[in-house]
């Protein structure tokens, strides 16, 4: 039996559904610079880009790759779009890749609110990749907002402590310790309390029956 689903159609892949923040921006291979709405509803979900008013898939990552391998009309099955739309994009990943400088006429692109969040709490690598921007400019952001440097953090966070530090955090484990030893001598304490005294209730018993 043949299978008749949208992906059947693809020979190449997989095709992961990247992570990509609403009102991230992201260069798209057809459209150039846009700024992610949403998904998309096809059977593989995509990010959607919207430029002049014009919403549609960003053709980057899997899809750009499936652009240039697959059959226009295995993407429009799979992406959910017209085969005249996959054609056009087709066209167009087959021209060179023009990337604009960032001179005076093409300012770099502002950082959002949200994006500057995103730095505060990812990697540069996971920053990079949901911001759609390069390392470089995720780490001169990082620098600007006054945050470490996610390359030396890892090394950082290796080094070994220094004296004063090592004296401290021995302090708060012997400390612990003798939390813990007490809280175990308190326990033995009312054990053995416990123990005499039912020790002393069964003689009592003991003597009570031998005497009658």
């Amino acid at each position: 039996m043949t299978d008749k689903s949208p992906l059947s159609q693809l020979r190449f892949g997989p095709y992961v559904t990247p992570v990509c923040v609403v009102e991230a921006v992201v260069e798209c291979e057809v459209r150039g610079m846009v700024t992610v709405v949403g998904l998309s509803k096809g059977p593989i979900a995509w990010p959607l880009g919207e430029r002049d008013g014009r919403v549609e898939p960003v053709v980057f990552k899997g899809l750009a790759r499936a652009v240039r391998q697959e059959t226009s009309a295995a993407v429009a099955a799979a992406w959910g779009v017209k085969q005249e739309t996959a054609e056009a994009w087709q066209i167009a990943c087959r021209r060179p890749r023009l990337r604009r400088k960032q001179t005076l006429s093409s300012p770099p692109i502002p950082w959002k609110k949200a994006e500057d969040e995103l730095l505060a709490r990812s990697s540069l690598a996971e920053a990079a990749r949901l911001t759609g921007r390069t390392l470089t400019a995720v780490r001169k952001r990082r620098r600007i907002l006054g945050l470490p440097d996610g390359r030396v953090a890892a090394v950082r966070a290796a080094k070994v402590e220094t004296l004063e530090q090592q004296v401290a955090l021995a302090r708060l484990r012997l400390r612990a310790s003798m939390e813990k030893l007490l809280t175990s001598h308190a326990v033995i304490s009312e054990t053995c309390r416990m123990a005499k005294h039912k020790l002393a209730y069964w003689k009592s018993i003991e003597s009570r029956q031998s005497a009658g």
